[in-house]
Order: C-alpha cells, then sequence, then structure tokens
C-alpha cells in the first residue's frame, strides 16, 4: 500500500545522529514507493503546529516518528481519536514504547518492520492514556508516573550522559536518597483510597526508564489500565526490591499493590509532584487519568 506519510526526526536523537540516520529512513520509505512530508521544525511547539496542520488538512494517511518516547508522545497528541496511523522507528534513550510494542530497541530492525507493515499488514488498534488537569488535556501510550519514578525521569531528561537505561540508573542513585513519601488521594473508578506512598504509576503498557518492567501484566488493547502503588519504604527496602522491577518481580512484595481500573484521580496532600507521562512532563498534580480504548492505529 502507496501511503502519504508525515515524517518526524528527532534530530538530537542517537548522540545528535538523528539528523543522518533520519535521511536513511526517510529514503528506504521512498524508494518502498511511499510519498514523505517532512513535519519537523526546530522547536516542539512549531512542531505541534505543523503536524496539527498536516493532520486537519487530511494530506497524510498516517505519521512516521525517529526518535525516543519524546518524539512518539508529540505525534500521538494529534492521533488520537483519528483514523490516520502511526508508525516508529526507535532511536531514543529508553525506548520504551517501542519495546513493549514489539519493535526492538534497534532502529535498523524498527525500520523493517515499519516498511513490512506499510507494505503488508493493517495496523494494530491500541487503547491510550487520558491525563487531564491544570495543563489541560493531553494524551499518552505507557506509563503515567507520579511518585518517585516522575522525580528520577525528570532528573534522568537533565543528563546528556550516560546514554540508555544507564541514564535512568545515574538520576535513581541521585534523587532517591533524599526523596520523602507523600501523602496521596487516589480516587479509582468511584472509589477513594489515601495513605503514604514512594511510587505511584498508572500503565498501559509494561516499561519505564529503559527497560523497567513496572507494570508486567499491562496489555495494550484491553480496554483497561492498571495501577501501581509502593508504599512508603526504607532505602534498604528499595535496594532489596529495585533489582526485582528488571523482571516485573517486585509485585510479589507486599508493599506493593496493583489495581485493574479504567479511571483514576491523583492527587498530594502537601508537598506536589509534577506527573510525567512517556518520559514527558504533563503538570503537577491533580490529575484524572482514563483510559481511552481503542484510540490509536499503531503499525507493528
Amino acid at each position: 500500500m502507496d501511503s502519504t506519510l508525515g515524517l518526524v526526526i528527532s534530530p538530537t536523537a542517537g548522540n545528535g545522529r538523528g539528523t543522518s540516520v533520519g535521511k536513511i529512513v526517510r529514503d528506504r520509505l521512498f524508494d518502498a514507493g511511499h510519498r514523505v512530508i517532512p513535519l519537523g521544525a526546530p522547536t516542539v511547539t512549531e512542531t505541534h503546529e505543523i503536524i496539527s496542520s498536516a493532520v486537519s488538512s487530511g494530506q497524510i494517511d498516517g505519521i512516521v516518528t525517529m526518535g525516543g518516547d519524546g518524539t512518539v508522545h508529540l505525534a500521538v497528541q494529534h492521533l488520537v481519536g483519528t483514523d490516520l496511523f502511526l508508525g516508529h522507528v526507535p532511536f531514543g534513550t529508553g525506548n520504551d514504547i517501542a519495546r513493549d510494542l514489539g519493535l526492538t530497541t534497534r532502529w535498523e530492525t524498527g525500520l523493517d518492520i515499519l516498511v513490512d507493515a506499510l507494505e503488508s499488514r493493517e495496523p494494530s488498534v491500541i487503547d491510550a492514556l487520558e491525563i487531564t488537569g491544570s495543563h489541560g488535556t493531553s494524551y499518552g501510550l505507557a506509563v503515567v508516573s507520579a511518585g518517585v519514578d516522575a522525580v528520577v525521569n525528570q532528573a534522568a531528561n537533565t543528563y546528556t550522559r550516560p546514554h540508555g537505561h544507564a541514564r535512568y540508573l545515574r538520576a535513581i542513585v541521585s534523587e532517591l536518597p533524599k526523596y520523602s513519601a507523600r501523602t496521596y488521594r487516589i480516587e479509582t473508578d468511584g472509589k477513594v483510597a489515601a495513605g503514604e506512598a514512594i511510587l505511584v504509576a498508572i500503565a498501559n503498557l509494561t516499561s519505564i526508564g529503559g527497560g523497567l518492567a513496572i507494570s508486567p501484566r499491562s496489555v495494550f488493547d484491553d480496554g483497561m489500565l492498571d495501577l501501581i502503588v509502593a508504599k512508603k519504604l526504607s532505602l534498604s527496602e528499595v535496594g532489596r526490591i529495585f533489582p526485582k522491577l528488571y523482571k516485573g518481580k517486585h509485585l510479589e512484595e507486599n508493599v506493593v499493590h496493583t489495581k485493574r481500573v479504567s479511571e483514576a484521580t491523583l492527587s498530594t496532600l502537601g508537598e506536589g509532584i509534577t506527573a510525567m507521562v512517556d518520559g514527558e512532563e504533563i503538570g503537577p498534580l491533580p490529575v484524572t487519568v482514563r483510559v481511552r480504548p481503542r484510540a490509536l492505529r499503531f503499525l507493528r
């Protein structure tokens, strides 16, 4: 199927190699018979404006992103609830979305999967996260973080070294010892609970931080989300439990609680926190997170 594709490339991805690898992606798509329209701009704001115009004008069949989770997140804001599809070539730091949706984390493999899907497969129809708060309404695909997980994510975003998952580990070492548990009020599907917690997350996909399986039971097309809450922990308890995140075994701990939800409102009493989704800042709590079932067509 020949398509008209809007191409969004993160020029800073891959340690600044985004532009050169992006040219390879563009040429491969062109050689496969697709029309490619660049949608990138020097700033995120300008890129949003260009994507919005391309989507509303009907000039494209879908968008292809190349970069990390943040680049996917940018495009998702314009595609949820539309008939347009999203394709992705992973070339970021964490690549959690690509990993969880079966694209692998290698851009060469991801490009092969994309070209093959454009030729021979219908897009998968997957769920999305809808997040509403003082910032307005935004969308995500992976995990909303609202505890120490959010603080670590924010810190990792400020680092240029090291690369990949090691950047997240550096942020954990820096932020965890000085983090204090917050008192949360969590309303889920009409029921309210309150108490201290160190980690609060709502997941549609399984991973954060470049491969930490925070919600291994999440399914991206079941019309439900997973709430994960870790109670107040000592540093020694965190040190014991943290390695289990790689295999999702932390859910076996009695201080970690999970619940299947379709909607949750998160707020804090006292010191606030900025929520994150797909590695990007959303805004301060409170926020309400809802599942948007079958809201996005994704090539995989």
